[in-house]
């Protein structure tokens, strides 16, 4: 059985996200003494309950409501007061997007424009709805982000964020941290709002926070797109946007202002935000905490809670406790003990289980296992492609069926003609989405018998037993690869420019690929007949991880126009197979040599 944390009608199973604010958690609720479901807690820092939220945490049920139950601020939202207040929704698996941005970071993943705009698109969207209803935020910032790992994002602490606000004054700590999205104190709520959003989109552009006071100007002028891997400066309609925002020139007025320029900047240069290239990010960046929270939550699901019912309270110890969150319930001599016991037995369950992993558990073909995870991102990817198709063919249905109503209440001839044009029109996008969608359910059936096969193969490896004279030392968990040292027991053979690479230059070769996916022609650009009788060519490159799954693409050269060239390019890249770049032959991240897409001429 886990261990977990009472707090009201939930059970803390694990914190997800630490912050100004307190925590996000994992919670378990359930139904007598079985689970019911699982869901998100957010608690507070004993810095805001001094400072007096505890006192007005209440307020927030009042924002609730106006904000409509939008899934962009957490669905089933729910305040609970009491000792320690805290609230909670229902449960998205991801994490915040502070912790998106310190991973890439560490992790040196690039993070594009493109996944930029995805982010402050969802953001946006829920400042825009904010204001509608006359709410406004005040403390944005990643922190008040969460993002899912399909990609969408949610401002979880919409309801609450006004009241922080007004509190921190009495939070020191808390708004030093929050300091750089709060430089304009002056200015309206809306423009406090905006110019926060402009400082979230400025740290997703360059992976640094908005510098305080200064010349805001030539920071914009100077910044160059670090989270990208590039010393490129801020692409001029983005860098004109993020002025309008950080500035006090020029200054949007309205919030339909704003959100018309959004669009323009999102939809007319050359950029391709959706959540499906955020989803294959997230599914890069956070994969071990998927896996590890999808472990935990299944787990969590066949645990038996009495101990946390009313008729367990008996039968509660040190492996199931229940305390406040605030850290002061008192602790018992014995149950300190009974606890130090059942740790050290756990302790010792623990090395005989890494006993097992490393000296007695057979060996499973790394190519084997390497495959077998390309193949489960791979089926990741297509699902989202089909949860996209989905909501594209219900969207197109929705219109068709606004213009046969429209159709059939006009009188007037060239509104009858310019309609059923647009039925037409809408028509051919159906019979393609339909098309895209047939090719999507193939693809992902290929993919689930390629993977149950794999899956096969590595059970029946793993179950063969092996007879092999006790090797000289134990074998350890291969590190990473710039520290890995080469192993005498199981040689392998290296070309011969790397036989003997010398301390002081090391011999790096970059990534390469191995078959290149055929790119799909545009859909838009086919409706539109655009420049049909000329070859189109996208240039661009990828970046490859140390397992061969490409994690960033780059167009350095596209075709101009929103036409769909160069998303079709991306899409075709991202299913292309790579192996990785090597340095003193062994794997590396690293980019390809630019890769040339032709879209061929039609007739």
């Amino acid at each position: 059985m886990g261990t977990y944390t009472r707090l009201g009608s939930y059970l803390l199973a694990s914190e997800l996200a630490s912050d100004p604010f307190g925590a996000v958690h994992r919670a378990v609720i359930i139904t007598g003494n079985s689970f019911d479901r699982h869901g998100l807690v957010r608690t507070f820092s004993e810095e805001l309950f001094q400072a007096g939220l505890n006192t007005r945490l209440a307020e927030a049920g009042r924002v609730v409501p106006l904000l409509g139950g939008a899934r962009i601020f957490g669905l089933g939202y729910r305040i609970e007061g009491g000792k320690t207040p805290h609230v909670a929704w229902d449960y998205v698996p991801g994490r915040s997007l502070a912790q998106l941005i310190d991973k890439a970071r560490q992790e040196q993943i690039p993070f594009g424009v493109d996944h930029a705009l995805t982010v402050i698109q969802g953001v946006a969207q829920g400042i825009v709805q904010m204001q509608a209803k006359g709410v406004s935020h005040g403390v944005l910032s990643p922190h008040s982000v969460w993002v899912s790992f399909e990609g969408a994002t949610q401002i979880v602490d919409a309801p609450y964020a006004a009241i922080i606000k007004s509190l921190l004054a009495k939070a020191p700590a808390a708004k030093q941290k929050l300091a750089p999205y709060l430089q304009m104190p002056e200015a309206s709520p809306v423009q406090q709002d905006l110019f926060a959003l402009g400082a979230v989109l400025y740290e997703l552009l360059t992976f640094e926070r908005l510098p305080l006071g200064g010349d805001l100007e030539a920071v914009l002028d100077k910044a160059t797109l670090k989270a990208a891997q590039e010393e490129a400066p801020l692409p001029a309609e983005i860098r004109a946007f993020l002025g309008r925002l950080l500035l006090s020139r020029q200054p949007f007025a309205t919030m339909e202002a704003f959100n018309a320029e959004l669009e323009r900047v999102l939809y007319d240069g050359e950029y391709s935000p959706t959540t499906f290239n955020m989803a294959f990010f997230m599914h890069t960046l956070f994969r071990e905490e998927n896996d590890r929270d999808a472990t935990a939550m299944k787990a969590e699901q066949g645990d038996n809670y009495i101990a946390y019912t009313a008729a367990g309270e008996t039968l509660r110890s040190g492996a199931t406790r229940v305390e406040h969150i605030d850290g002061h319930a008192e602790s018992q001599a014995s149950q300190k003990n009974s606890t130090l016991l059942i740790g050290g037995g756990l302790a010792a369950v623990v090395i005989l289980g890494l006993g097992y992993m490393f000296f007695g558990r057979p060996k499973v073909d790394p190519a084997m296992q390497k495959q077998l995870a390309e193949l489960q991102l791979l089926k990741v990817q297509i699902e989202q492609q089909k949860s996209d198709l989905d909501a594209k063919a219900k969207a197109e249905a929705d219109k068709t069926a606004l213009l046969q109503k429209q159709l059939a209440e006009t009188k007037s001839v060239e509104e009858k003609v310019r309609i059923q044009k647009q039925l037409e029109e809408a028509q051919q996008r159906k019979l393609e989405l339909e098309r895209q969608q047939k090719q999507n359910e193939q693809r992902l059936a290929e993919q689930k018998q390629n993977e149950q096969r794999l899956a096969e193969q590595k059970k029946a490896a793993e179950t063969k037993v092996v007879a092999l004279p006790p090797p000289p030392a134990p074998e350890i968990p291969k590190p990473q690869p710039m520290q890995e040292a080469p192993k005498p027991a199981v040689p392998t053979p290296a070309p011969a420019t790397q036989a003997a690479p010398t301390a002081a230059a090391a011999v790096l070769e970059p990534a390469r690929m191995i078959s290149q996916a055929p790119p799909a022609y545009p859909l838009r650009a086919s409706q539109l007949r655009w420049e049909m009788n000329v070859d189109h060519f996208v240039r661009l490159k990828v970046f490859v991880g140390e397992q061969g799954q490409p994690l960033k693409v780059s167009v350095v050269e596209g075709v101009q126009g929103a036409y769909g060239f160069d998303e079709a390019a991306i899409d075709a890249a991202n299913k292309s197979t790579f192996a990785p770049a090597t340095r003193d032959g062994k794997p590396v991240r690293g980019w390809t040599p630019e890769i040339t897409y032709k879209f061929q001429r039609r007739r």
